[in-house]
């Protein structure tokens, strides 16, 4: 495992993080305990938990308890509703109960999603700021790539965004990477397996190792490497070129098998294959069927 400063924090975190949420066949303490186990013997040490899930909260702080908690960084996730004002209260309900179900003492951060910023009420927002002058919140982030996401890069009052990247991102993902930059916002990837992908119609036919193809350009400007590169899953390469943009403090993961984590928590420590980085650039900048440009 590679890890990576978290901005002016002094922590180091590890290049994964692990975000937990709902999840079938997770029902109880112990599965997201052992879950989280898995995830800590792998070498991450950034842990997202979603609000709202007693059971994950507790799996998680039985977790916690067998580690040094300066060593974790912990982080407190908040889901708005559109039609439900995300007041004081509430924030303060959530935070409280997070801190005692997971035994952590503080979160490094607290987390609002796109709809939990757009519902916040002023009250809330001066509510969180005394969280952080106590010591029970110690940064504010957000997550999304909406219009609500990027008022938050411009109001200053946001430490961390986390945003969906992948290498089929277009230029404004790019941009809004930048202006967070510029904004000194510390950066966390998310989803970084694209959900479509222009494969070829066709599947390249098998033959033996050294056999000549016919069409050596066969498949450029597609993304038929990501099922064809020796020794790499689609996953491991996606996750890989993610890896490569220096902007990120950390890629996070949603993923709920041991093996799972352990193969991507592995990539961390490998380098994108020779010529990959050409054919993304390529894959990105050909031209869709319907005559649109990828990025």
């Amino acid at each position: 495992m590679r890890y990576r400063p978290f901005g002016a924090t002094g922590k180091a975190v590890s290049a994964v993080s692990l975000l937990m949420r709902e999840a079938p066949n997770m029902a109880t303490p112990q599965a997201w305990r052992a879950l989280a186990f898995s995830a800590m013997e792998s070498g991450i040490n950034s842990f997202e938990v979603t609000a709202g899930l007693d059971v994950m909260a507790l799996g998680v702080g039985e977790a916690l308890r067998a580690v040094e908690r300066r060593l974790i960084f912990l982080s407190w996730r908040l889901r708005g509703d559109p039609h439900r004002p995300l007041t004081a209260e509430a924030v303060s309900n959530s935070v409280k109960a997070g801190l005692q179900k997971t035994g952590a003492g503080y979160f490094d951060l607290l987390m609002l999603d796109d709809a939990a910023y757009e519902s916040l009420e002023p009250d809330a927002l001066g509510y969180i700021a005394d969280l952080r002058a106590a010591g029970l919140v110690l940064q504010l982030g957000v997550t999304g790539d909406g219009a609500a996401t990027q008022a938050c890069i411009a109001t200053g009052d946001f430490d961390v965004l986390a945003t969906p990247f992948n290498l089929t991102s277009d230029w404004q993902a790019r941009r809004r990477i930048r202006e967070a930059s510029a904004a000194n916002m510390t950066i966390v990837a998310t989803d970084p397996f694209p959900s479509a992908l222009r494969l070829p119609t066709s599947q390249p036919q098998k033959g033996g190792l050294f056999k000549r193809n016919d069409n050596p350009l066969a498949g450029a400007g597609t993304y038929a490497f990501l099922h064809e590169t020796s020794g790499w899953s689609s996953e491991e390469l996606c996750l890989a070129y993610v890896l490569t943009e220096p902007s990120f403090a950390s890629v996070q993961l949603e993923a709920f098998r041991a093996d799972t984590i352990d193969r991507l928590a592995a990539v961390t420590d490998r380098d994108l294959p020779t010529g990959v980085a050409a054919q993304i650039e390529m894959a990105r900048f050909s031209t869709d069927a319907d005559g649109r440009r990828r990025a």
